[in-house]
This record gives structure tokens, sequence and C-alpha cells, in this order.
């Protein structure tokens, strides 16, 4: 009896040591032992842009986790049921066809969830969207609660900035990139602050993907209680918001198009046919893209 007692107290010494250590970067998950980061550190959202770079914009991989090996790996829901990392070698492999079916998110809604509609907000106006932490065209994972979080359209429009970067790339070399998505909790809260991205392309040794960024999930206009993911109006950085835009074109995925950020029809673009691009208007008319007779980006 004495033999069990003593087991229990060194595994909740285990369990709690292990929460204490980890509670901002999610779990204690093998997929994020290798990541050294600390939320105190980073800058409050003030505005003034969607992200930080982090550790010099280089990734945490190690040696060892770096391959050409192409999966996509779901770290377990953390005791909160909050989803803690998604990690991966994203090649052609992972890429879903373009004329695979592509399921809605069905009835999985993250912790944190509690959208409210603002007309501050672009698009379909609501405070959150259900997002994948690594997007489904890398992926092909379209139901996974453990891939799913709670985002401000925000955040989720600059993560996919960064997701469209690669899938180009990708497209473009036939490489693999390692990518890492962790989402970043303040103690109990069911809302993560933001998202720690890292990527590095396998095959040239990150010359043609490396980073190594946080981005905050944050929305300007609006303030949301972390905690429960409930949203106030503030009216803050509705101005600044402007400056903190990371694209040249939004993208209709379902048409094809190419349009400029001020066109009106590029605010009626769904939630799943929509991307964002920084890349240039030739490389994507490369991809199979077309300039949008609307606006003639």
């Amino acid at each position: 009896m004495k033999k069990i007692i003593i087991g229990l107290a060194v595994l909740a010494l285990i369990v709690f040591g292990g929460y204490k250590l980890f509670n901002n970067i999610s779990s204690g998950d093998a997929i994020t032992k290798s990541v050294q980061f600390d939320y105190e550190n980073v800058q409050q959202y003030d505005g003034t842009k969607a992200y930080v770079e982090v550790n010099g914009n280089k990734p945490y991989f190690t040696e060892k986790e770096l391959t050409k090996k192409a999966y996509v790996k779901y770290a377990a829901l953390d005791t909160l049921k909050r989803v803690s990392s998604t990690m991966g070698c994203i090649g052609t492999e992972t890429m879903p066809e373009d004329d695979e079916k592509k399921d809605s998110m069905g009835d999985n809604y993250p912790t944190g969830w509690n959208s409210e509609k603002y007309e501050c907000i672009d698009g379909d106006g609501y405070s959150q969207k259900r997002t994948s932490c690594i997007a489904r065209f890398l992926s092909g994972a379209y139901t996974e609660k453990r891939n799913i979080i709670t985002a401000s359209p925000f955040m989720s429009n600059n993560m996919n900035v960064y997701e469209v970067i690669i899938a180009r790339y990708i497209e473009r070399t036939s490489n693999h990139v390692m990518l890492r998505v962790t989402p970043i909790y303040k103690s109990d809260e069911l809302m993560c602050r933001g998202v720690l991205m890292e990527a590095y392309s396998v095959e040239d040794d990150g010359a043609g993907i490396c980073f190594n960024v946080f981005l905050y999930n944050a929305q300007p206009g609006i303030s949301f209680d972390y905690s429960t993911g409930k949203s106030t109006y503030t009216g803050e950085y509705l101005n600044l918001a402007k400056v903190t835009r990371d694209y040249q074109y939004i993208i209709n995925n379902g048409t094809m198009t190419i349009h400029r950020p001020d066109c009106e029809n590029a605010d009626k673009i769904g939630s799943r046919n929509i991307l964002y691009s920084n890349a240039e208007k030739e490389e994507l008319i490369g991809a199979g893209y077309t300039a949008a007779e609307c606006c003639n980006p």
C-alpha cells in the first residue's frame, strides 16, 4: 500500500511539473520537445504587426527531426481538451488532389469557441474561425479535431499567407518542408494567445523556406477574453490594421482568380475558398490562377 501511495505521489509530481513546464506551449508532447519558447518574452500585440520573429527567425527543429519522408502527426489534446501541436514533413504526398472532396469541419468546435458578429470585421463579420493548425490544402485533414483551433480572422488570414508560400514552394520544387504549428496558451485559458509557426525546407537546407514566427491571435477592433473566447468591441487598432497586412493579393481558390485586397468581390469570397498571398502575380498565374476582371490586379 505504501509503495502505491508513493507511486501516485511521484506520478502527480510528474504530471503537475510537466504542466507547469509546458503550460504556455500547450502540452509536453514529443512534438514540442525541441521547442524553446516563452510567451512572456513576446511583445504584446499593439496593432503594428501581425507577428514577431522568434529565435532569429530560425526554427527549433533538430537534425533528428528533419526528414524527407512525408507525414503529418497530431499531438494529443491536453488535459483541458486544447489542441497541443501539429507537425509534419509536408510534400506533394500529403497535399490532397484538387478534385478531392473537401468536407466541412463537422461538429468540431475547439476550446474557446464563442464567435460573435461585428461590423468592423471584414468578410462574414464573425470574430472567430475554426482554423487548422496545418492547413487542409497541405495536410489533407478536414475534420481532425487535434488540428482545429479557435482563431481570430486576423490570425487565420496571416497564417494562410505563410501556408500559401509553403504550398507554392512545394508545387514549384517538389521538395519537402518541415512544418510545426504550436498553439500558445497562457495558464488554463481556452483560447490560444497565438501560434508558433516553424518551417524549414529540407532538400535545400532551408534556402527556399526558413522561418520561425509567433502570430498574434488578435483582432483589430475587438478584445478577447482568452479564458472563454468571448469578445467585446473596442475600436482599437482599426486604422493600424491596414499597416499589418502581409499580403499582396486575395485569391479565390474556387474560381482560381486573383483579386486586389481592396476589391469588393474579395470580401464576398467564402472562408473555404479564400487565400492570401504575397507571391508575385506572374508566379500565381504560373500556378494556374488568373487575374479577376472586376479589379484587374
